[in-house]
């Protein structure tokens, strides 16, 4: 039987008024950017444990000898091309199995990423991206040349739109370990128009075609995240925040208003939640409303004017580092305070 969909509301930045440059490039925590007609992000390890991510391919480039690999998820077998033979890896998936995401009023289906790649060249390129539908679990026969499947047309073709052909580059060293996620592909909801929540979707996708960031590791894999369960209406909900100020010098600190500041994380019900707010005139910046989870905050630089210099982490705990703060595992009902930040101006 297909899964229901699930429906999550995440607030970002405008991308609209953005440059859509045929190079996304997604090696920063937390970076975000078109992709053609859809949104890739940066994400933070998700949780992986049984019922919470469903992979429905996986490919390494055994077969063509490493460097580029490619593959599509199908019941069919002998397998086309790098793809995981293993029906628990390489299976059929639905239009209902695929979360649907509101990103700014508009809506998306999400796609999760999860790259392997040695530390010492840790770069990956994901070159192309392209799904199909059709009423059967077994489809086989794609074509490089005409970029079709058993003669489908793409629904979705991520080098499609007017940005022309589009590479995603990803740094695998911003996750440790396999299994955990390393980007959200969300793809616009308009391209499944016309599907049902029992028609087979199926997603292709190259990687490591370009000569700085070609596969060298272990397998690739695209998995869906489960449906979250209903929140009980009593669930108290929690808070985040704190302060973001200017080092001076001597000592001395005064609050940065207008900076920029976004919370990323999981919730417990494992909706992907991403949140940016600016700080006040006092340098405070709050998130609220917050459901359980796991969170991270980070800051970014006010104008050039300005660098990161460092951050601390507050009453529930993380991780601090230069312009981050992460693994906040935060309970219900928690007011969460003295998240801080702190940044200096540019010298020269």
């Amino acid at each position: 039987m297909p899964r229901s969909q699930s429906f999550v509301t995440l607030a970002l930045d405008t991308l609209d008024d953005r440059l859509v440059p045929s190079a996304v490039d997604l090696t920063a925590h937390g970076a975000m950017a078109p992709a053609g007609d859809a949104l890739v992000q940066q994400c933070d390890a998700q949780p992986t444990g049984t019922g919470n991510i469903r992979s429905f391919v996986r490919v390494q480039g055994a077969a063509s000898g490493g460097g580029a690999e490619q593959g599509y998820n199908t019941t069919a077998r002998p397998l086309q091309f790098d793809e995981n033979s293993s029906p628990q890896f390489t299976r059929a998936l639905t239009t209902g199995d695929v979360p649907r995401v509101t990103v700014n009023g508009k809506d998306y289906r999400e796609f999760l990423l999860d790259i392997n790649q040695k530390s010492s060249s840790a770069k990956l390129s994901v070159d192309e991206v392209r799904l199909f539908f059709a009423d059967t679990p077994n489809l086989t026969g794609y074509d490089p040349a005409t970029k079709t499947l058993a003669g489908r047309a793409a629904a979705f073709d991520m080098d499609a739109s007017a940005a022309g052909d589009v590479t995603v580059t990803l740094d695998a060293r911003l996750n440790n370990g396999s299994g955990s996620g390393d980007m959200f592909l969300r793809v616009p909801d308009s391209a499944f128009l016309g599907t049902t929540a029992g028609t087979y979707v199926y997603l292709f996708s190259k990687m490591g075609g370009q000569a700085s960031a070609s596969a060298n590791g272990g397998f690739e894999e695209w998995a869906v995240r489960s449906a979250g369960v209903t929140q009980p209406p009593t669930v108290a909900t929690s808070n985040l925040g704190g302060t973001v100020r200017l080092d001076v010098g001597d000592g001395s600190f005064a609050p940065l208003s207008g900076v920029k500041v976004q919370l990323q994380g999981t919730d417990y019900q494992g909706n992907t939640v991403v949140l940016t707010t600016t700080t006040l005139g006092d340098g405070s910046y709050k998130f609220t409303g917050l459901l359980a989870g796991t969170y991270s905050i980070m800051d970014f630089p006010r104008d050039d004017t300005y660098e990161c210099e460092g951050s601390t982490a507050g009453s529930v705990g993380g991780i601090a580092s230069l312009n981050r703060i992460f693994d906040i595992e935060l309970g219900a009902g928690i007011n969460g305070v003295a998240y801080d930040f702190l940044q200096k101006s540019v010298s020269g």
